[in-house]
């Protein structure tokens, strides 16, 4: 970043060495009819503060203005690509969002799906324990049933024995009668027993039996079940796969046209500088070395450096074009010996340091790059001198003068760096107390319109450091 302490040299009298080659006479102010339309029909009569610029392109040599207009030209096509790439940019963008979208709505329906297996796998493994169980209970019921029917066939043969002897053995034997009758009767309610026991076991294992089966056909349900959601989970992983590899190819395309753009602007950068040389046919300072100075300036008065170049740029090209007439011709008389020590304080010839030609509406004379008329210059002078150092300070020092035309900008209310307060300050340095006429916005209007033409162009260069 350049630095006040960096700049002591008196740059005006290396600039002088450059203008004075065309100044070798007196010269008379030059009007042309497409000044007077530009002006909108101005007919009125007052002392300018900061004069508009004072060459026009028609005093270009033929080889410079068809350059200037071959790079205008290819700066138009730049601009249109340029859009063109952000439309493209906005549209990948768009898509991006919207892939993203899908994206997540496929995420969603894969966590979903991955929570039905989950309670599939657990409704699983519920039905492998119940179907367990039952295979369990159904073994106690079949080993229970042959059980009892070995009890029934012992009962059964005891009975058929009893059955076959008479009374006269049991007699013989020594057995009561009653016993021997108890004994039948006893036989018979365990044979009956027995055969419930045998019925009931019967009955429940038809019952587990048809119990395993339903869950056997529940279990191969959900087994089915399962297969199609692991084969649902692994389209939905597929396309999410295929989603993804679309985002990245978008992010990708993004990427080379944001590259596309970054080269576009640049390239646009580029041909505006060799405009800002060509303009006047001089090139004192190239547009990054004007900025630079600018933030000098915005250090000390907060000016916005966009701005502050807008100003200048309209005034003088930023400092390119800064007068071709004589200030006898073009300067006020009372503002004459005001300018002669100026000059004189610096070492200068009067006669030899061009200032701005009188337009047809009013006086001219302002002063290098912010075209500051004598009496004007005069007023701020001690400000200038206590930032910058240069005792006297210079209007045609490119330090200097910025950091003037910066003072000026901040004492009508420019340090906001908000539109309106921009856009009066920019009307008070052109106009003064005329700053509101309606036939003077243009002014206004069009170093507002520069303004935000440079922030783009200050945003480049930033990112190109």
């Amino acid at each position: 970043m350049i630095k006040i302490e960096d700049i002591k040299n008196k740059d005006y009298q290396k600039f002088f060495e450059f203008k004075n080659k065309r100044i070798n006479k007196l010269y008379l102010p030059v009007v042309s009819y497409k000044l007077v339309i530009i002006l909108f029909f101005i007919i009125f009569s007052f002392n300018v503060v900061a004069a508009p610029l004072s060459l026009p392109s028609s005093q270009l040599n033929p080889e410079i203005r068809k350059q200037k207009e071959s790079l205008e030209q290819e700066l138009q096509k730049v601009l249109k690509q340029i859009e063109e790439y952000k439309n493209t940019i906005k549209n990948i963008r768009s898509q991006k969002r919207s892939i993203q979208n899908e994206i997540k709505i496929v995420e969603t329906n894969i966590k979903k799906i991955e929570a039905e297996i989950k309670a599939i796998n657990l409704n699983i493994e519920r039905l492998n324990r119940k179907i367990a169980e039952t295979k369990k209970s159904i073994k106690l019921t079949e080993d229970k049933i042959v059980r009892s029917k070995e009890i029934l066939v012992a009962a059964l043969r005891y009975y058929y024995q009893t059955r076959q002897r008479n009374i006269m053995e049991v007699f013989l034997a020594g057995a009561r009668l009653s016993d021997y009758f108890n004994n039948f009767f006893y036989l018979q309610k365990l044979q009956e027993q027995i055969n419930q026991e045998i019925d009931n076991l019967k009955n429940l294992n038809y019952r587990l039996n048809k119990q395993k089966l339903s869950l056997e056909e529940e279990l191969d349900e959900q087994n089915s079940l399962l297969s199609l959601s692991k084969v649902k989970h692994v389209e939905l992983q597929d396309l999410k796969n295929q989603k993804q590899l679309l985002l990245a190819q978008a992010q990708k395309q993004e990427s080379e046209y944001q590259q596309k753009l970054t080269d576009a602007e640049k390239t646009a950068a580029q041909i505006r500088e060799q405009l800002y040389r060509l303009a006047g046919g001089g090139a004192p300072i190239t547009f990054g070395q004007a900025y630079e100075y600018a933030k000098i300036a915005e250090r000390y008065t907060g000016i916005r450096p966009a701005f502050l170049l807008a100003v200048l740029h309209y005034e003088s090209r930023i400092g390119q074009n800064v007068g071709t007439c004589h200030y006898k011709d073009a300067m006020k008389p009372s503002e004459q010996p005001i300018f002669e020590q100026i000059v004189r304080e610096l070492g200068l010839d009067p006669n030899r340091v061009p200032v701005s030609c009188k337009p047809w509406y009013g006086w001219g004379g302002a002063m290098g790059p912010a075209q500051f008329i004598p009496s004007t210059w005069m007023a701020y002078r001690d400000r200038v001198a206590k930032i910058t150092g240069n005792n006297p300070p210079s209007p045609w020092n490119i330090l200097d003068s910025f950091i003037a035309a910066a003072i000026k900008l901040t004492d009508s209310g420019a340090a906001s760096r908000n539109y309106q307060d921009e856009w009066k300050a920019a009307m008070i340095y052109f106009a003064g107390s005329n700053w509101n006429k309606p036939s003077l916005r243009f002014y206004g209007d069009d170093v507002m319109t520069i303004a935000q033409r440079f922030e783009t162009d200050i945003r480049i260069l930033e990112r190109s450091r």
